[in-house]
Parts: structure tokens; C-alpha cells; sequence
């Protein structure tokens, strides 16, 4: 573990961080010193063949000398984030760094999107995460002291067919995250968005059962043609939650390989095939 003494001491929620980007920025705000609940809901987790990876998380941050605790938590039930802080609380205290990153993604074109596709999606995506900012956000301002950190997508401002309500709901949490900032600038409350694009977690293995296929798709995700990685959003997460970042709020930090930059079809084919030449 990495001793930083600007987060020693700190106490950080990261929701959703038993895998994926979550899971490596809880190990991350861990390694250098802050305490950290994990939230993650096993049904989701054994859902996606991963039972277990919450404590697994632990002991691995434990083992490296940090300081993590697993907290189950269904956000999908309406009530669920007042019983979260209250439990994050009475376990390390009150929570001064908070991560949003639990979301549920349905990959189905809008036609096909069911009322019950789109309800999980609005209350794991939007309802949950507002309660949660409304639970610790006056505490946050009488402190003078909070960091927040909302994980979004790259579809807030390049939404993909497949994925329309998931899409939606990013964009208006990182409106949320602008709106809040601003109010919340003067009391040391620093909030911001990180927007990854395309990054290799379980979340997206089902394309790579076939690695020609998923090769293809990785070469067309962004202009950089590759894939990114849980680590690529580390960095930038950490800058945003450090104590020591007093000014920079209310911005969102693509992780994306420039896919949120507007492309023309000719475009895309040159950063495909650089020796392509142009025409003007």
C-alpha cells in the first residue's frame, strides 16, 4: 500500500465495486490509504457468474495492507440507499468520498426495451444515486468537506442503438453532476464525472466468445482501436477524488479513445487505416 496522507483517513463508498472499474478504483482509494465499503448486490454478482467476488476484494485490499469492508446492498429496491449510508456509517463512519458507479445496463434496441428493462434502469441508474447524493450531501456541505465521483459512459454524449435507456439515464446524471456543482462549489464539495467508453470488464465478455468478432468490434469502438482497462480510469478517479483537488468540479473526464468526439465516416476510416489518404 501506497502511503498518501491526503486520503489517510478518508472514508470512501464506491457502490457496485465488487468487479469491474468499481472494484479496481475501491482498490485504488484503498492503496492509498482511505477506508472503503464496498457495496455490490450478490444476486447481481452470482447473476453474472461472479459469487463471492465482493469478499474476494477484500481480502485482496486486506492482504495488501488496506482497509475494506463488503456491504450487500440491492440499490434496485426503492429504499435501499438510506439503509447503505446508515450501514457504511456504524461500520467506518461517515462517509466523506463518495463513488456512483452501480448501474444496470439492458442491451436491447428501444423497441424491444420492456417496462420492467426500463424500470431497473431508471431506479439503479438515477433513482438510487439521487438518494444516495441526497443522504450525504448536507453533511458533505456543513463539513466543508466532500468528493464525489459519478462513473457514466461514453453514451452520454454517443449513444449506441443498443443500449437507449442506459444511455438516457447517464446523460442526466452527469446534467445532475453539472447542476450540483455549482451549488455545492463554495463548501469544498468537489463533484465530478469520469465518462469511460469501451473498457475490457465481465461486463462486456459475452462479445469476446468470439475474438475475430470482438477484435472487429474493438477496432471500430474509437479512434485508438483498442480497448481500455479498469486501470485507465483509475488515474483520473483518484485525481478527482484527492483532498488535495480544490477547484476542479462540475467536469466530466473522457476514458474513451476519443469516442465521444463527433466522426465523420472518412474520419473513422482513416484512424482505422492510417496510411489512407484523404481527400479535401
Amino acid at each position: 500500500m501506497t502511503a498518501d496522507t491526503g486520503f489517510t483517513g478518508r472514508t470512501a463508498l464506491v457502490t457496485g465495486a465488487s468487479r469491474g472499474i468499481a472494484a479496481a478504483i475501491a482498490k485504488g482509494l484503498a492503496d492509498v490509504g482511505a477506508r472503503v465499503a464496498i457495496s455490490y448486490s450478490s444476486k447481481a454478482d452470482a447473476a453474472a457468474g461472479h459469487e463471492g467476488a465482493a469478499e474476494a476484494l477484500v481480502a485482496s485490499i486486506t492482504k495488501a495492507g488496506g482497509h475494506a469492508t463488503a456491504i450487500e446492498c440491492d440499490i434496485s429496491e426503492p429504499d435501499a440507499a438510506e439503509r447503505l449510508v446508515a450501514e457504511c456509517k456504524d461500520v467506518l463512519g461517515a462517509i466523506d468520498t463518495l463513488v456512483l458507479s452501480a448501474s444496470a445496463q439492458v442491451n436491447k434496441v428501444f423497441w424491444r426495451q420492456t417496462a420492467s428493462d426500463i424500470s431497473t434502469q431508471l431506479q439503479v441508474n438515477i433513482s438510487a444515486n439521487v438518494a444516495l447524493l441526497q443522504a450525504l450531501l448536507p453533511r458533505m456541505q456543513a463539513e466543508q468537506y466532500g468528493r464525489i465521483l459519478t462513473i457514466g459512459s461514453v453514451q452520454e454524449v454517443a449513444p449506441g442503438a443498443e443500449m437507449p435507456i442506459y444511455a438516457m439515464t447517464k446523460a442526466a446524471l452527469r446534467n445532475l453532476v453539472e447542476n450540483l456543482a455549482v451549488q455545492c462549489a463554495r463548501d469544498n464539495v468537489m463533484i465530478n464525472n469520469i465518462a469511460p467508453g469501451l473498457i475490457q470488464t465481465d461486463r462486456n465478455a459475452f462479445r469476446r466468445a468470439d475474438q475475430a468478432e470482438w477484435q472487429e468490434f474493438v477496432r471500430s469502438a474509437n479512434p485508438a482501436g483498442r480497448a481500455g482497462e479498469p486501470a485507465d480510469v483509475v488515474r483520473p478517479a483518484l485525481f478527482l477524488l484527492a483532498p488535495e483537488n480544490k477547484f476542479t468540479t462540475g467536469t466530466t473526464i473522457y476514458v474513451a479513445g476519443a469516442a465521444q468526439v463527433a466522426r465523420s465516416s472518412s474520419d473513422a476510416a482513416c484512424a482505422a487505416n492510417p496510411q489512407m489518404p484523404t481527400v479535401s
